[in-house]
């Protein structure tokens, strides 16, 4: 039996949830999933500018895991723009984590019971969300 993969550490969910070539109608076009926690490492080394040790350790995982998630990123939007894939970026083992906690929408799967956070004034609103772990849109703003 395999060991359990470990929940990376999130700070801020992405914006967008899809990207696509120009042009195209997204049901004509085959999509690749980037993950939420490659997204965050294409976030910390790529935007933030962080260092493999600080990346790992805002992520909560080991400097080797932080390359395998940003190298598999790396790979996914390599692979999306050379063959002109839409990027769907959803799913995947985090839990998010916001210095202001007061701050957090939060949201509850009616589906699979996920419940996450996302920061005011970032990303979607709550009645256009899906659920990161199973995709459903049965979503409800937890109180």
């Amino acid at each position: 039996m395999s060991r359990p993969f470990k929940e990376k550490t999130v700070r801020l969910l992405p914006p967008i949830s899809d990207f696509k070539p120009a042009g195209i109608p997204m049901r004509q076009m085959e999509t690749v999933i980037l993950t939420i926690d490659e997204m965050e490492a294409i976030r910390l080394a790529d935007v933030e500018k962080l260092s493999q040790a600080a990346a790992a350790e805002q992520m909560g995982v080991s400097g080797s895991t932080f390359n395998r998630v940003l190298m598999r990123a790396h790979q996914k939007v390599g692979i999306a723009l050379w063959q002109g894939k839409a990027l769907r970026i959803e799913g995947g083992n985090f839990r998010v984590s916001h210095s202001c906690h007061n701050k957090l929408r939060h949201f509850i799967c009616q589906n699979c019971g996920n419940e996450w956070a996302i920061p005011y004034g970032n990303g979607q609103r709550g009645s256009d969300l899906i659920c990161p772990l199973c995709s459903s849109a049965d979503v409800m703003r937890k109180e």
